[in-house]
């Protein structure tokens, strides 16, 4: 399983050509494209502010054809050690970053995300950056 961060689901949407490409490969290669929760809302706050319904609409019908996981007990235990982790490290990250990881690892699945530095020190997260590749 592969998850889209907000950033790399940023870049498809806008149609990025190396996004997209590396996103067909993906799913030509029966990887399963997927996205948390905190993504979605990511996504469809900056919408809203921006109150670009077009967009929105094309965002729901883009949602219909990924699975998106959400925030289950699992997940809050992860994130909370990870939290705990870091903090205890003297590194914090904002909460959804953690919460995004946590759905990742908990899922055994691997980020996409252009912001390794994010997530750079949370054992156990797979990454890869489509852009760099």
């Amino acid at each position: 399983m592969i998850f889209l961060d907000t950033d790399t689901l940023s870049y498809f949407l806008a149609g990025n050509p190396m996004i997209r490409d590396k996103m067909q490969d993906a799913i030509d290669c029966k990887h399963q494209v997927c996205l948390t929760c905190i993504n979605v809302y990511e996504i469809i706050k900056g919408l809203r502010y921006r109150n670009n319904k077009n967009k929105e609409q094309l965002f729901e019908e883009f949602l219909t054809n990924i699975t998106v996981f959400s925030l289950e007990e699992k997940v809050i235990q992860i994130a909370a050690d990870i939290y705990a982790d870091l903090r205890k490290k003297g590194e914090t990250i904002g909460d959804a970053d953690i919460l995004i990881a946590a759905v990742v690892i908990s899922n055994d699945g691997k980020l996409i995300t252009n912001n390794f530095k994010h997530y750079q020190n949370i054992n156990g997260l797979i990454m890869e950056n489509w852009l760099l590749e």
